[in-house]
């Protein structure tokens, strides 16, 4: 299929919105700036724009007028917070732009954002469309922003902005997190008496293939595992220690049941005379075969790439989850770059990528695209929680 190359104008704004987000400094906890940057942003440009209160205190910013729209495409604006210094200078070499931040996620944001422009430059307005732009803080935490966006916009369908290559990112995995606390009997280290915890929380480590995992397994993801990410034990060198706890994380794969899972381990650990404190469990969650958002997503695609793009998998948590979970919205994690580099002071992104995610979006904001999710049956998922009624 032919396609217009992206036009250097297109790259030329990619580089200079992307170097603007970048330096400004926005860890979870203080978006502020950025959001504050954002909102004045789309008043600059006939956008209208408000604020969504997430539970720890701080905003995230709609952009678009539609109280109750059929898409939400969402990016979020925090960064980690960065242990190296330099990390808020961008840094240009040709199309690659370099900064905290340049893949996860503010080139996202940058792509919703020439998006919009584009859509009104064509004669649309996003005001007239069942359709958002929003932008999430507390995505690299706590997961917040997402959560509120995901109980006041409740859309039938959302794209969460991650780096993703262009591919859509149809089946995200779920994460079940634990403390688990293994006992033992303490006594003097010269004795051969007592009950070593760490010995017996070793025969723990080595036994979880034992708990038969690998049988869940997905085409897009894998097998689920386990593994043990932390230990802490010990009183001192002359004391057989009485505690152990390890930080043990199970990724779950579509299919895989969360609650049996936990008994599952909580069963395991028992053997070991160890109990289990559940820290987080999420489940894992697939974009329903058939949904609209995928045949909408692959055509735009297409028709900005010239090929239709192969799924992939999600390995991480996103704000996706989120729009599953408390929305009741079909989603899939999509986006500009590779999360390759993301986190580290050798994060980037090649802005040719932004600018045609924002034309694939500008595509999905078009008359047959939102015809053919307006067209899409009733939702099988209702949200959770239901906004409060005026």
């Amino acid at each position: 299929m032919e396609r217009a190359a992206v036009t250097e104008g297109e790259l030329g704004e990619a580089r200079s919105l992307l170097a603007d987000l970048i330096a400004i400094y926005s860890p979870s906890g203080g978006e502020g700036p950025i959001v504050d940057h954002l909102e004045a942003w789309a008043g600059a440009h006939d956008l209208t724009s408000r604020r969504v209160p997430a539970e720890i205190g701080r905003d995230s910013l709609v952009i678009g007028a539609c109280a109750d729209p059929l898409l939400a495409i969402v990016a979020h604006v925090d960064t980690i917070t960065p242990t190296w210094p330099g990390a808020t200078v961008p840094r240009t070499e040709g199309d690659v732009v370099h900064g905290l931040g340049a893949v996860d996620d503010k080139g996202g944001v940058v792509a919703c954002m020439m998006a919009a422009l584009a859509f009104q430059k064509a004669g649309g307005h996003l005001d007239d469309v069942p359709a958002v732009f929003a932008f999430a803080v507390d995505e690299e935490t706590g997961g917040s922003g997402s959560r509120s966006l995901a109980v006041d916009l409740a859309p039938r369908f959302a794209i969460a902005l991650e780096g993703t290559g262009l591919r859509p990112g149809t089946a995200e995995c779920g994460d079940l997190e634990a403390l688990v606390h293994v006992s033992g009997v303490s006594a003097h280290g010269s004795l051969e008496l007592g009950d070593n915890a760490v010995h017996a929380a070793a025969r723990l480590i080595a036994g979880l293939p034992s708990l038969g995992l690998a049988q869940h397994r997905h085409p897009l993801l894998g097998e689920s595992r386990a593994s043990v990410n932390e230990i802490a034990t010990g009183d001192g060198m002359n004391v057989v220690p009485d505690r152990c706890t390890l930080r043990l994380q199970i990724k779950l794969v579509p299919g895989q049941d969360l609650r049996e899972t936990i008994r599952l381990v909580s069963e395991y650990c028992a053997g070991f005379n160890a109990t289990l404190q559940m820290v987080e469990g999420t489940v894992p969650f697939e974009l329903p075969a058939g949904s609209p958002l995928r045949a909408v997503v692959d055509r735009a695609t297409e028709e900005v790439r010239g090929a239709r793009p192969e799924p992939l998998g999600v390995p991480a948590w996103t704000d996706a989850h989120n729009f599953v979970d408390f929305g009741g919205s079909e989603a899939m994690v999509f986006g500009p770059g590779s999360i390759d580099s993301a986190h580290t002071p050798a994060e980037h992104i090649d802005v040719t990528q932004i600018a045609e995610c924002a034309r694939i979006f500008a595509t999905l904001l078009e008359p047959p695209s939102i015809a053919a999710i307006t067209a899409a049956p009733s939702r099988p998922d209702q949200p959770r929680y239901r906004k409060a009624e005026p």
